[in-house]
């Protein structure tokens, strides 16, 4: 049983931890991707985690976590964040939140051993989380080098004339086939 009181003291500062990783993940060159986003863009992103940490290590499933972090790794992708910025951003979440539960244990002998079982847990958390936005990140990479050139270049035409957000594009969408006469159309029937 991990330590309720750690997850609750880690829930209850999610707004300070979120403060502290957007200040490191802005100060450091190894993160300088996320320079250019905004502050409520980032914060947003940290903020469901350290907010929801206990659901996030008891209730949700490996596909919740699957699901979440692979979009998390396309949309970086589509945002022309580098990887390795990606991985370090992560990293620093981590080691912040470790150092926070660190600093914030009681040392009592009880408590001890779930303390341990938390901080497994969070390293758990974070090595499956890496893995999945990497998978993510290499999805969206394949899936752009495999668009046919019309549908890159639509592509950009629609995101210049749209301000609105990137959308994700599922390898399934661009599987095309040219028929005799030259017309594009949806291969499979």
């Amino acid at each position: 049983m991990i330590s309720r009181r750690l997850i609750q003291l880690v829930e209850a500062n999610a707004d300070r931890l979120t403060h502290d990783l957007i200040d490191a993940v802005r100060r450091d060159p190894r993160t300088a991707a996320y320079h250019r986003m905004s502050d409520e863009d980032l914060h947003e992103r940290a903020l469901d985690l350290f907010r929801n940490l206990g659901q996030w290590l008891s209730a949700r499933t490996e596909f919740a976590l699957q699901t979440r972090y692979e979009a998390f790794g396309r949309r970086r992708f589509q945002e022309g964040i580098p990887f390795s910025n990606v991985l370090f951003a992560l990293h620093t979440a981590k080691t912040i939140l470790l150092d926070f539960l660190r600093g914030s244990a009681s040392g009592e002998p009880g408590e001890l051993p779930l303390e341990h079982e938390l901080v497994v847990a969070v390293s758990q958390f974070y090595d499956k989380a890496v893995y999945h936005a990497a998978v993510g990140y290499e999805q969206a990479a394949r899936t752009l080098a495999h668009r046919p050139a019309e549908a890159l270049v639509a592509a950009a035409a629609a995101h210049v004339a749209s301000p609105r957000a990137p959308e994700t594009i599922e390898s399934e969408e661009l599987d095309f086939a040219v028929s005799r006469s030259g017309d594009i159309g949806e291969s499979g029937g």
